[in-house]
């Protein structure tokens, strides 16, 4: 059965602007599960913070889905454009972005594959908490540094930036499993469900993209690509 998160990307992929990556509608890879943790934690017309919205890809996606977005991004030319789905985009650095800008609370904070490229992000976390409404949910991505391919670069004495993926030139911080976990922790939350993104080329088949997602999943620090965290405020 096709899930709504997944009907939702591929009626928005044909109206896909692209932004720092594109808008990706396979089974099982990271826009997949993000758009199905935010569903799953954001009630009906709920208000969803998205950190490092881009152009407004992703979050053209969930206002589809009948949600309301606020975005904030560095880039003052995405940010324009992510003003088409947004109600509200604020520009500027989100190390240095002030909570008090924001209006009201949200269900749902968002940071997808943004964290990496902030020099504090417990600190960001921190402070965009106050803005959780009550029974809210963080819901983050982020790369897996100890992912089997950078592992094995490293045995081979490698370690090459790139200009996208896990060690894309951009990124400020770097996390295994483990240490994303504590770094969410850190910042008052409390992890509810870590999953890994088991990109396999080429596959697009629901049920065989399900079985690489199950079977990656039993080792994820090993095989996961990213994680998708969904945590809620510690009690």
């Amino acid at each position: 059965m096709t899930s709504k998160a997944l009907e939702l990307l591929r009626a928005s992929e044909s109206n896909n602007d692209e932004g720092y990556v594109s808008l990706q509608s396979a089974p099982y890879r990271g826009h997949h599960l993000l758009v199905e943790a935010v569903l799953g934690a954001a009630p009906s017309g709920g208000r969803v913070f998205e950190g490092g919205v881009s152009s407004g890809y992703l979050a053209a996606v969930l206002t589809l889905a009948g949600l309301r977005v606020d975005g904030h991004e560095l880039d003052p030319v995405a940010a324009g454009r992510a003003r088409s789905v947004c109600e509200h985009v604020y520009v500027g650095d989100l190390q240095q972005f002030d909570a008090d800008e924001l209006e009201g609370t949200y269900d749902v904070l968002l940071f997808g594959d943004t964290l990496e490229h902030v020099a504090d992000p417990a600190a960001v976390l921190q402070r965009l908490a106050t803005r959780l409404a009550p029974g809210g949910a963080l819901v983050v991505s982020v790369p897996n540094v100890a992912n089997w391919a950078i592992r094995l670069s490293l045995l081979a004495g490698r370690f090459r930036y790139t200009d996208r993926g896990i060690l894309d030139r951009t990124h400020l911080r770097f996390y295994t499993r483990a240490t994303l976990i504590e770094m969410i922790e850190s910042a008052g939350f409390e992890v509810q469900r870590v999953v890994g993104t088991i990109p396999v080329p080429g596959v697009r088949s629901a049920p065989l993209a399900r079985v690489a997602h199950v079977v990656g999943n039993v080792w994820p620090s090993l095989f996961a690509y990213t994680f998708v965290v969904t945590a809620t405020l510690r009690r």
